[in-house]
């Protein structure tokens, strides 16, 4: 019998379920983020912290925290500042090296719950990392959920099919309804992801904020690259050891996938955002160089008590 489920569904088995990359690798053996290398980063997000900083208590979230090394960052420039907590979620377990002051969270960002507070949520190089769900559209312009069968990536069923797609237990109508306000353009053989994993995080994480900050900092896309094909061939990459590879769901590689930055931030649609690329934010360096880290979008939202 043929083993058939959704890419996402696949996904999800190298995350937190039986194929886990992360159970037994660091991320810095096998990618690359600005967080490791650049003091840059630590830099603005502390001065932006010490921005909002009026004495009382401010409780800084890292979401999927990996090796500590932003929060212990940060940690070191707001030690001055002992009303300001910092807590980091992973879902592994926290470094030896992490001080008592920090609260370290071991779980699954999606389905933690922390109280509403005054709050600073950043998503580094996290939100990439949340399976989603994959489209190639077919010859004629139709999309078609990308599922896997025995291992291998093939065009399933057509989202417009609301019944053939319930059987991967997928909700059709809110996939495409993504696509249409996201991804609209349909040339045959375009392949892409779907955020409304991503989106629903973001919702998720931001939901812990009274007022203050949620930042996401990530590989990732605007619709108007999107309407015109930039990304037509999608952008679902592994790492393996420093290196992209082939995107395999053994658990061997990271899986990630570019964030559609204006959906998440859609998310959120009565707070101030602002969504700037990294070298406008950051100064030169292997962090600002284009093709690289300097790609990254940065999403700022504003949150305040109403």
């Amino acid at each position: 019998m043929v083993s058939k489920c959704t890419w996402q569904q696949a996904w999800e088995q190298t995350v937190t379920r039986a194929n886990i990359f992360y159970r037994n690798n660091q991320p810095a053996d096998h990618f690359t983020t600005s967080v490791m290398f650049s003091d840059e980063v630590a830099n603005w997000l502390a001065r932006t912290i010490q921005a909002l900083d009026d004495g009382t208590e401010l409780i800084v979230t890292d979401v999927g925290a990996g090796g500590a090394q932003l929060t212990l960052a940060l940690a070191d420039r707001l030690a001055d500042r002992p009303w300001i907590q910092l807590t980091a979620i992973d879902l592994r377990a926290a470094p030896p090296s992490l001080p008592p002051s920090i609260n370290w969270r071991i779980g699954d960002v999606r389905t933690i719950s922390l109280t509403p507070a005054r709050r600073v949520v950043v998503a580094h190089e996290f939100l990439d990392d949340i399976p989603c769900e994959r489209f190639e559209v077919d010859e004629w312009g139709d999309a078609r959920l990308i599922i896997v069968a025995d291992g291998e990536a093939v065009m399933g069923p057509s989202l417009a099919d609301d019944k053939a797609c319930s059987a991967f237990e997928v909700n059709a109508p809110a996939l495409r309804n993504w696509l249409d306000t996201w991804w609209p353009a349909r040339r045959p053989y375009m392949r892409g992801e779907i955020g409304t994993t991503r989106d629903a995080t973001w919702q998720h994480v931001t939901g812990w904020i009274t007022s203050g900050l949620g930042i996401a900092i990530d590989y990732g896309h605007l619709l108007p690259e999107r309407t015109v094909g930039t990304w037509d061939g999608g952008t679902l990459t592994g790492f393996r050891n420093g290196h992209p590879v082939t995107p395999m769901l053994d658990g061997s590689c990271n899986i990630t996938a570019h964030v559609a930055m204006d959906a998440i931030a859609a998310t959120r649609p009565d707070n101030d955002s602002t969504i700037r690329r990294q070298n406008e934010i950051l100064r030169g360096g292997h962090v600002t160089k284009p093709g690289g880290l300097g790609d990254f979008l940065w999403l700022t939202q504003a949150f305040s008590r109403t």
